[in-house]
């Protein structure tokens, strides 16, 4: 692994557990349903970047499970985050109504 990889991988996690922090103190101060739908795409999407990170050290091999030429965590680490985060703003937009 090259040093700017390693340095991504950083940067990744460290503003990634930011905005997890962040999620969760927004999560504790206003309840609502778009609102938790916001931080588990926040958490989803930070245990990407950890799983990414854990199979690009090679601690973690690859699903034997494929659909497609892909395994099916990986795709179900590329869906769910952005499955929360379009539920939290049609949520978030219905209630504005």
């Amino acid at each position: 692994m090259q040093n700017s990889e390693i340095l991504l991988h950083c940067v990744r996690l460290v503003f990634g557990g930011l905005c997890a922090f962040a999620a969760i103190l927004l999560c504790a101060k206003k309840r609502s349903a778009g609102v938790i739908c916001l931080l588990t795409f926040v958490l989803t999407f930070y245990a990407r970047s950890v799983y990414q990170i854990l199979c690009d050290l090679g601690i973690i091999l690859s699903s034997p499970l494929e659909i497609f030429g892909v395994s099916v965590i990986t795709l179900a680490f590329e869906i769910v985050p952005l499955f929360f985060l379009l539920l939290a703003l049609i949520i978030m937009i219905v209630q504005k109504k």
